[in-house]
């Protein structure tokens, strides 16, 4: 899943930077929450394989984005096995890669 700075709703309401870290905020909250429902986990569930608190999963669930950092959406990632790498081709444009880890 590649995720992509652009305009949006959050835009319309928040300064340029603040906005695309929302909308990142949210295509990583989305992303997760589609994981965790294929996997049909609990929410208890989640929260164990995750390292968090049910609360945070709710909170992931609720798209309660203001309650989290990118970093800690990375974090969460991680640990379902996707690895991040950023690609920045201009000043003004950057995307994010998330692939699922491979083992060799």
């Amino acid at each position: 899943m590649a995720l992509k700075f652009y305009d949006s709703p959050f835009h319309v309401n928040h300064d340029e930077e603040t906005a695309s870290k929302m909308v990142m905020k949210m295509d990583l909250s989305i992303m997760l929450s589609r994981l965790i429902e294929s996997k049909q986990w609990t929410q208890a569930q989640a929260a164990e394989q995750l390292g968090v608190k049910q609360s945070r999963i709710s909170d992931l669930v609720n798209a309660k984005i203001e309650k989290f950092t990118i970093d800690a959406l990375f974090d969460m990632l991680d640990k379902l096995g996707f690895q991040v790498s950023w690609t920045m081709s201009s000043l003004q444009k950057a995307t994010v890669d998330i692939t699922a880890k491979t083992t060799q």
